[in-house]
């Protein structure tokens, strides 16, 4: 079976998963904070992923694969995912996730940084050209009017905190994964992170705040199909990318989420397409297709 088809696909089904589970989260973001969000869904995906854990059967996990696992969840979740939430809410869904798109750069240089992995030219070339989309709706959506600047560079500030934990926490996970399912590493990464989450928390006196939104049954209720989508179709599935693929190579195919998110948004969220917003989209459908073609 070719490992690199495998990678490929997780990595397409993530991206999908991940622009419905941002379009989802931002209406769940005009209640909850984005603390609340990453304590809540820490909780329930540790509960969902232990049941898959124990279903598919506990392994053994070196200390030092366990220890790196750990501290790539308190950067990348606890951390890392506050940021998202924060950044989602000044952004919006279609804007942050093509701005996303420019944490392939980063991840690539600490791909090749750390763990020694050159992309090929074209594999170069792909991320260049999804770049491209990014930056043209980022700058109409800063400088659009006084309002959206201020917003725009504030969740422009909290997306690129969000991109380098992102980034260096996969980095750290990448090394870590060599002799483990990906389900061990991500049971150990979001249990990391929803205890690195919780101790803030309880030091700052705020997780019955936090929390007191999912008092509403319904919005509880739409919450757990939110994190349902995110932690199995989105998370799980990005650590079986980055398992049989180049960091920089899995990453960049986890940004396709334009090519997701814009129809989504359409119909979930009734917002109209705009002619950049689909010019960002098809920038990154070439850009996915050259890098295809390079890890051929």
């Amino acid at each position: 079976m070719n490992l690199a088809l495998i990678g490929i696909v997780a990595a397409l089904t993530s991206a999908a998963s991940w622009a419905l589970g941002s379009i989802l989260f931002k209406k769940i973001g005009e209640k909850v904070s984005p603390f609340g969000m990453t304590l809540s869904k820490g909780i329930l995906g540790i509960v969902l992923l232990g049941f898959a854990y124990a279903a598919n059967g506990f392994e053994f996990v070196t200390f030092n694969a366990a220890g790196m696992l750990f501290v790539s969840g308190v950067i990348g979740i606890a951390v890392g995912d506050t940021l998202f939430f924060a950044s989602l809410q000044d952004l919006g869904p279609k804007v942050q996730i093509i701005f996303f798109m420019m944490g392939q750069v980063m991840t690539a240089m600490l791909g090749l940084l750390i763990l020694k992995e050159m992309p090929l030219l074209l594999q170069w070339i792909g991320i260049v050209i999804t770049l491209l989309g990014a930056v043209t709706v980022l700058w109409k959506k800063i400088f659009s009017s006084a309002e959206n600047k201020k917003t725009g560079l504030r969740g422009v500030v909290f997306g690129l905190l969000a991109m380098f934990c992102f980034s260096f926490s996969l980095i750290i996970a990448k090394h870590a994964m060599k002799d483990i399912t990906p389900l061990s590493a991500v049971f150990i990464r979001m249990t990391a992170g929803t205890i690195g989450i919780l101790t803030y928390g309880l030091i700052k006196r705020k997780v019955r705040a936090w929390l007191n939104p999912f008092h509403d049954l319904k919005m509880a209720a739409f919450f757990f199909v939110s994190v349902c989508i995110v932690t199995f179709g989105g998370f799980w599935l990005s650590h079986v990318s980055i398992k049989f693929l180049d960091v920089a190579v899995a990453y960049t195919l986890g940004a396709t989420e334009p090519l997701f998110v814009l129809p989504l948004a359409l119909i979930i969220l009734k917002e109209r397409i705009t002619l950049t917003e689909f010019i960002g989209a098809v920038l990154t459908a070439c850009g996915v297709i050259i890098i295809i073609i390079g890890s051929g």
